[in-house]
């Protein structure tokens, strides 16, 4: 237990998308969490961390920035051994007796033949999943007293998109019907919540935004806020491809393009069951789209004079 009387917290993943506003929302509670990384500089310079320097596929490295861990936060990650890197994970947190708090695919159902079931058809239709679907049930399962949130499609992703959008093309697929976004911000802000609350109940909690969007309505308000012409081309294949590919590499990038390909089958409403949950867990309702894209816009300066040039360097710097 750290001097303040804080837990010790272990963030992995901390300079990804989702692991970095983890970090953000623990600074933000005067907390200073441990992170293992294998090149320090890749942290944003506002992150006030102990580092451990290290990798996932070095157990001695994550069982030296685990001791006197109390709760760690794991992602499922973007590599092709994700089963196993989330296997030494929870090896490490289960002999050092600390809580895991997970962010990733779990699929639930009403007892553990629907659930067996449920993960084999998604398997089948969705074969890029299988590891992620894999990986949640190993963390359900495991003898860390898990806290698993379910998060699906993040606004961030626009973001890392931010100069095709400036661009006048929005690549992000959606169903007709719609498709629920969250802000990782709120992610962090929750995760920091139960990292820092022993008592929080084991289990899955859903993670999710205010509405389903189509992807014609994102189109419309970045155009909005940009106050340049937006369209929604997420139906173009070369358009999502090219845009991936001139932002991502390796196995994050096929995860990606799969991710985006598969949205256009499904409709992501959202449910008020989740929606209560999510607002409970954060103690405020969760961001809505029209926000972030202004939050956004400000951060990165996106005026209509100089959109391109800052969203092409803020790029540049990821």
């Amino acid at each position: 237990m750290s001097t303040s009387g804080n837990p010790t917290i272990l963030v992995l993943g901390s300079t990804g998308l989702m692991g970095r506003e983890v970090v953000r929302s623990l600074n933000e509670r005067g907390v200073t969490p441990r992170v293992l990384v294998r090149d320090p500089a890749r942290l944003r310079p506002t992150d006030q961390v102990e580092v451990h320097r290290g990798d996932l596929r070095d157990p001695a490295s994550l069982r030296e920035a685990m001791q006197g861990v109390d709760a760690v936060f794991h992602i499922s990650p973007h590599e092709a051994d994700e089963v196993e890197l989330t296997r030494t994970v929870l090896n490490a947190v289960e002999r050092e007796g600390a809580r895991l708090v997970f962010s990733g695919i779990h699929i639930d159902a009403s007892n553990r033949l629907a659930k067996w079931a449920m993960r084999t058809i998604y398997g089948r239709m969705l074969p890029r999943y299988r590891g992620k679907i894999a990986i949640g049930h190993l963390v359900e399962t495991s003898n860390t007293n898990p806290i698993m949130l379910g998060v699906g499609n993040f606004m961030q992703c626009d973001e890392v998109l931010i100069d095709v959008i400036c661009d006048g093309q929005f690549v992000l697929p959606t169903h007709p019907k719609g498709l629920n976004r969250v802000d990782l911000r709120d992610l962090g802000d929750i995760a920091a919540n139960v990292l820092l609350d022993p008592t929080t109940p084991a289990g899955a909690y859903p993670v999710c935004g205010p509405r389903s969007l189509t992807g014609a309505e994102c189109a419309d308000i970045w155009a909005r806020e940009l106050n340049v012409p937006v369209s929604y081309v997420g139906d173009d294949d070369v358009a999502i491809d090219t845009a991936l590919t001139a932002h991502l590499t390796g196995y994050r990038l096929e995860d990606w393009k799969s991710s985006f390909k598969a949205l256009r089958g499904f409709a992501v409403k959202t449910k008020k069951s989740e929606l209560d949950a999510t607002t409970r867990l954060l103690g405020r309702p969760p961001t809505d789209f029209t926000e972030f894209v202004r939050r956004v816009v400000a951060e990165h300066d996106l005026t209509p004079a100089n959109a391109n040039s800052n969203a092409t360097g803020s790029e540049a710097r990821r």
